[in-house]
């Protein structure tokens, strides 16, 4: 039987939850947002989820095909709703048709990642390290002397954010990020699926735990330090800022939160991400700026070059000969 509305978005969060309980929140929160958007694209009303929408899978291949997704967009939605059909015990049969259509999308990623090419939209997007950070001093000119109300936090929020990515290119952890001064930190029950800023007011320092992030299986927990005192100003400037603006009753350390006050998804960091530089009149998100960096950073030319001459691919060079 259909479900909707808030009936229907708790049961797909409980469904996804049950099936898969050694997923982090963000993953179970970004599963059923695909999985919600498809029902809409599929014409559904009132947050409908009817399965039967989803076992056409032809309707649904339409639906998507007529989006202007990457490929790795269409695939992470495709593999949404494997999982959701997964936990809500459909025919196998069905799954298989998505899940056929994820291993030809997944071979013309790997094809792609295999040319080391922009897309003809990050092309269009793409600026240097230089170009960035010029766009970011034009926004630092600007921040407030004074933080007082959202409108003061929320450029405060955009210029960090710029700022932070460009000199560490994480992905959307900023979203899950809480922040502390030392002291505040010692005394907390920390939590496996909160990110932390720990800000040194005495040494102007900061350290970034990251216990929530993409392939934390694969390499565990990721700890850094930010040494750049201009940047940790901001940031420790900000904090006792928002820390005034929500008063210590309702104060639940997040370091990004809408107009409202609630804590921001992953995908309300990306549009963050977006209206960052927006006046640049390029869409910048976490994933482009980890490109940007990381293709100024190797000789990509060269290293294609090299291997075309030594017969092999450029992926073979780096894992197979490259040492560091």
């Amino acid at each position: 039987m259909p479900r909707h509305g808030k009936d229907a978005h708790e049961h797909l969060l409980k469904v996804i939850r049950d099936y898969n309980p050694s997923a982090s929140d963000s993953t179970i929160k970004t599963y059923c947002s695909n999985v919600e958007k498809v029902f809409k694209d599929l014409g559904a009303d009132d947050g409908e989820f009817d399965l039967a929408l989803l076992k056409d899978t032809d309707k649904v291949f339409e639906a998507l095909d007529s989006k202007d997704f990457t490929k790795n967009t269409y695939k992470n939605k495709l593999s949404s709703i494997i999982t959701f059909l997964l936990a809500s015990g459909v025919d196998k049969k069905i799954v298989n048709k998505y899940s056929d259509k994820v291993d030809s999308l997944s071979a013309k990623i790997d094809r792609d990642k295999a040319k080391m090419e922009w897309t003809e939209k990050e092309k269009d997007n793409k600026m240097s390290i230089e170009e960035l950070q010029e766009y970011l001093d034009t926004l630092k000119e600007k921040l407030p002397a004074k933080i007082e109300t959202f409108a003061d936090i929320y450029k405060y929020q955009l210029y960090l954010c710029g700022a932070f990515q460009l000199e560490f290119p994480v992905r959307n952890e900023l979203a899950d990020i809480q922040i502390y001064n030392t002291g505040e930190y010692s005394k907390i029950t920390k939590s496996e699926s909160v990110n932390y800023f720990v800000i040194n007011v005495k040494n102007n320092t900061m350290k970034v735990y990251l216990n929530n992030y993409k392939t934390k299986k694969v390499n565990g927990d990721i700890d850094f330090e930010v040494d750049d005192k201009e940047l940790v100003k901001l940031f420790n400037k900000y904090y006792v800022a928002i820390k005034a603006y929500f008063k210590d009753a309702d104060f639940n350390h997040w370091l990004l939160f809408d107009i409202n006050k609630n804590k921001v998804s992953r995908n309300d960091y990306t549009r963050l991400l977006n209206k960052t530089f927006e006046l640049s009149g390029k869409r910048i998100s976490s994933s482009l700026i980890r490109k940007i960096v990381l293709s100024e950073l190797y000789p990509v030319e060269k290293m294609k070059k090299l291997a075309h001459i030594m017969g092999h691919s450029i992926k073979t060079a780096v894992t197979d000969y490259v040492k560091s």
